[in-house]
């Protein structure tokens, strides 16, 4: 099976060196845990450093403001794009569906479908336009526009089975809930499941990623510490949040990044 690295300093080295090639894998995790910056570290790295050309779908941000916030990491996102390697497009269910509303009869499953249909175009044709390789997807939780649980259900499974069609190894960020009970539909169709966590440790703030599962793959299992430096996500492979060890871990960190 062909690997695709993430280009994730720390990180393909739990998962034996990368993602299963045409995989959709779902990262979860809070505000501020870094799953945007994660996945535009995971497409600035295919295209700079393994020229494989990538696809951001954004459901929320606009591609202006998202040029803008990863210039923070020295990543020249525009340049990409001129070179046809990246294409940033804004997604917007709700726009979609509002439009769709009025041109078809009042049948609800017919303006959920046609509402899918219309984004899934909007994002295959791109991935086509620029022959891309990977695929980053933000958020999934904007999909779920329907107060009905099962019309979600169908919702998320028609979007990464139809995702899982265009040849392309696709990260999917998806918000983290609260509640331990929650059943998320996405963390059972998606192939691999990566958690961001955000918490206090000693009165400090320390991130840390968790490899739920990756199929087909044999996985770390360890809650591993990350940080968000000026160049990017790194995570460190051989330390782990519990106990003493996220003490020496603080200490390294403190080293490493001169505070």
């Amino acid at each position: 099976m062909a690997r695709v690295p993430t280009g994730i300093p720390g990180f393909d080295e739990l998962i034996e060196s990368g993602f299963i090639e045409n995989d959709v894998v779902l990262l979860t995790g809070g505000p501020g845990a870094g799953k945007s910056t994660f996945g535009s570290q995971y497409l600035y790295a295919g295209i700079t450093q393994y020229n494989e050309p990538g696809v951001y779908v954004t459901f929320e941000e606009t591609p202006a403001r998202i040029m803008r916030n990863m210039w923070r990491y020295g990543w020249d996102m525009e340049r990409l794009i001129k070179e046809n390697k990246l294409r940033i497009i804004r997604a917007d269910p709700i726009a979609y569906g509002r439009y769709i509303k009025k041109t078809l009869e009042p049948d609800k499953h017919d303006h959920d479908s046609a509402t899918l249909e219309t984004v899934l175009k909007q994002i295959y044709a791109s991935v086509k336009e620029i022959n891309a390789k990977r695929l980053f997807i933000d958020s999934l939780t904007s999909l779920k526009i329907s107060p009905d649980p099962v019309d979600v259900r169908h919702i998320i499974l028609e979007f990464i089975k139809n995702i899982e069609s265009f040849d392309c190894t696709t990260l999917i960020t998806s918000e983290a809930n609260p509640d331990p009970g929650h059943f998320s539909v996405e963390e059972y169709l998606a192939e691999g499941v990566i958690c961001l966590k955000v918490n206090r440790i000693a009165g400090e703030r320390i991130r840390s990623l968790e490899i739920l599962k990756m199929r087909g793959v044999k996985h770390d299992e360890v809650l591993r510490p990350y940080v968000i430096t000026d160049n990017g996500i790194f995570v460190y492979s051989s330390d782990s949040v519990i106990g003493k060890e996220a003490d020496v871990f603080s200490l390294q960190r403190s080293s490493i990044l001169g505070e």
